[in-house]
């Protein structure tokens, strides 16, 4: 193990692996959809939107533009890390886009 792996174990207390896309890759326009399932391993995540418009996400599945958290076009994130955001990062959270399906990139930090 290197440093770094030894530096997050002893903060967390377990060990982690890093997980890409371990959903969806869409975010859809429309409807919302499940953009990461409950999971209490889950000790991180960060989402990143890839689209062309604006979508929100939410820990149900009443998402929309007045009802959840903006995450900007062309590149916007969102994260969560458990030592500072509690236990909602192990939450189930659902996305929706605003005006067209958009491309996400999702990477999740779990227990090991």
């Amino acid at each position: 193990m290197g440093a770094l792996s030894e530096y997050v174990k002893r903060k967390f207390g377990v060990a982690t692996r890093a997980i890409q896309d371990p959903v969806t890759v869409l975010c859809p326009f429309a409807a919302s959809a499940t953009i990461l399932r409950n999971n209490p391993d889950r000790l991180g995540f960060v989402i990143v939107n890839l689209g062309i418009t604006a979508m929100y996400v939410a820990w149900d599945p009443s998402v929309s533009a007045t009802h959840g958290i903006y995450i900007a076009p062309n590149g916007g994130t969102f994260g969560m890390i458990a030592d500072e955001d509690g236990e909602l990062v192990g939450w189930e959270l659902f996305g929706i886009a605003i005006t067209s399906d958009n491309d996400i990139f999702i990477v999740t930090v779990e227990a090991a």
